[in-house]
């Protein structure tokens, strides 16, 4: 069974009785939101089409937790910002000066990136939750069973609990009046936990009443639990830091019976993914991150609906910038191509219908392999009209209108990622080549050059020609083979690899092959 198939079931057999199943993700926008944050959006995302594929109401909530303190300024971020740590995301100024706070900033690309995904999701802002005192009385309630809720984060602890610790524990961050930064101390509570004493590393001491003021916010092992009550969680997954044995999820899942009589959510862990072809492990506090709305300039949505779908969420894989581009294109095509046949098992099925959930029933995938566009549109130096000519000779029927977004895709991919795979036609003969080459090397280049020159040759024929010349009495050697297929690079491309050769040959100018075949 496809795996949110599977997780589907289990959460309807939880919660037999719902008349709307309510899943959850959520972000802290502290800095850019990459491709690994969007491995927890789109896991519930198909949990929730699996739900409505079983005639399940369904509401989809994406938290952000844009009123949590400011950790860490990215490397790649303004660092005179680092007076703010501590401060609310929401409260801090953008850093480009382009959106109304730090955490816009950081949001709205996602959000947008989202929509062009397709995912149908409602946005929850907890700044404004905390700051409307939509929350209040959970905090209140929070400060009155501290003690409870001390108790149970310790039991999944190793030291020893200490009284001390136990009577001074507040699950509440209080943001000072003063400084704007959680760097505060609760003293002590009265009027039944609403209202708290406090003082701050700034030196600033004062009270806040938790009715009427609302600069404070749970910790996040009781935010979490919290919102699962109050939203009536049923699914949620969470990333692998919160998935360990002892982590926040096992936490939150004991807090939130008994402190708010809620009821802990089906829950999945998911492992994190990398990126191939920018250099180390994501990480938005390093800036070194790969968003949804860059990877977009790459990929279609549905091949990147289609990478998270195919793997279970515990497993890692990898997304490719690097040359491995074509080979993702090239499976997702074969994928398809199975699937539209009507000869894919149900888990191809499934994994296709969740990609292109993003595209309307009159979706048709690209005629023309990216590994053809990538070949030849340098050739014609990004022309893409000149493109559809020399496609269709060499026998990919297309239209414009049928590679233009393929064509963008790919081209923006050459000209920034992989720089090194344009392949452009030599200028003039590639003479110091040449040179090391021996005799009978030069005779097989002469044999091609001049049959190039006195014949018009089908793809067919340009294909047997080049396996016959470098034969041996008519038997073919693979090392002959193989050293023929790079001299021939070489001398039109200056390098040993290229497009496949029969299909590059047909495309260009026979006139430019004769004059940088003459040597």
């Amino acid at each position: 069974m496809y795996w949110a198939d599977e997780i589907a079931e289990q959460v309807i057999a939880k919660y037999p009785d719902a008349e709307v199943y309510t899943c959850a993700s959520g972000i802290s926008p502290s800095g850019e939101v990459h491709m690994g944050n969007l491995r927890e959006v789109v896991t519930s995302w198909f949990v929730v089409k699996a739900l409505r594929d079983r005639g399940k109401k369904t509401r989809f909530i994406f938290s952000w937790d844009n009123y949590d303190g400011l950790r860490k300024v990215p490397a790649d971020q303004d660092q005179d910002f680092v007076k703010y740590i501590k401060c609310p995301l929401d409260n801090i100024p953008d850093p480009k000066g382009c959106h109304a706070s730090w955490a816009k900033h950081f949001q709205q690309p996602f959000i947008d990136a989202l929509a062009t995904l397709g995912i149908e999701v409602e946005h929850i802002f907890q700044a404004d939750k905390y700051q409307s005192g939509a929350y209040a009385d959970k905090m209140i309630l929070a400060v009155q069973k501290r003690k409870e809720i001390y108790d149970i984060i310790m039991s999944f602890k190793t030291q020893e609990e200490s009284s001390q610790d136990r009577e001074s524990y507040y699950p509440v961050q209080v943001y000072c009046p003063i400084c704007h930064k959680h760097t505060t101390t609760v003293l002590a509570d009265h009027e039944n936990g609403a209202v708290l004493d406090f003082e701050c590393k700034c030196g600033y001491k004062g009270q806040i009443d938790l009715r009427t003021q609302h600069n404070a916010k749970l910790v996040w092992k009781v935010d979490w639990p919290m919102r699962w009550a109050v939203e009536g969680v049923n699914f949620e997954p969470g990333g692998k830091d919160h998935s360990t044995e002892g982590g926040s999820a096992q936490v939150a899942s004991a807090i939130v019976g008994p402190i708010f009589g809620g009821q802990p959510p089906c829950y999945r862990g998911y492992e994190f993914i990398g990126i191939k072809g920018i250099g180390g492990k994501m990480s938005s506090s390093k800036g070194n991150v790969m968003t949804p709305e860059k990877m977009l300039k790459v990929y279609p949505p549905e091949i990147i609906l289609w990478l998270y779908t195919r793997f279970l969420p515990e497993k890692s894989f990898d997304i490719s910038l690097d040359d491995e581009v074509l080979r993702v294109y090239h499976e997702f095509d074969r994928m398809y191509a199975t699937y539209v046949a009507g000869e894919g098992d149900e888990v191809v099925n499934r994994i296709m219908e969740m990609a292109l959930s993003c595209r309307g029933d009159d979706y048709k995938n690209c005629p023309v392999s990216a590994q053809n566009i990538a070949a030849f549109a340098p050739i014609v130096n990004f022309d893409i009209d000149m493109l559809v000519k020399l496609l269709n000779k060499v026998g990919d029927k297309c239209t414009r209108e049928d590679i233009e977004d393929r064509f963008n895709k790919i081209s923006f991919w050459l000209k920034n990622y992989c720089p090194e795979s344009i392949n452009t036609l030599l200028p003039s003969p590639n003479v110091e080549f040449g040179a090391t080459m021996t005799e009978e090397e030069k005779r097989w280049v002469a044999v091609l050059r001049d049959t190039l020159a006195s014949k018009e040759l089908s793809i067919e024929d340009m294909q047997t020609l080049l396996y016959d010349i470098p034969k041996i009495n008519g038997e073919p050697d693979k090392a002959r083979q193989k050293r023929f297929f790079e001299i021939i690079y070489s001398l039109l491309l200056g390098k040993t690899k290229g497009p496949r050769l029969y299909l590059f040959l047909a495309a260009v100018d026979k006139n430019e092959l004769v004059k940088l075949l003459t040597i």
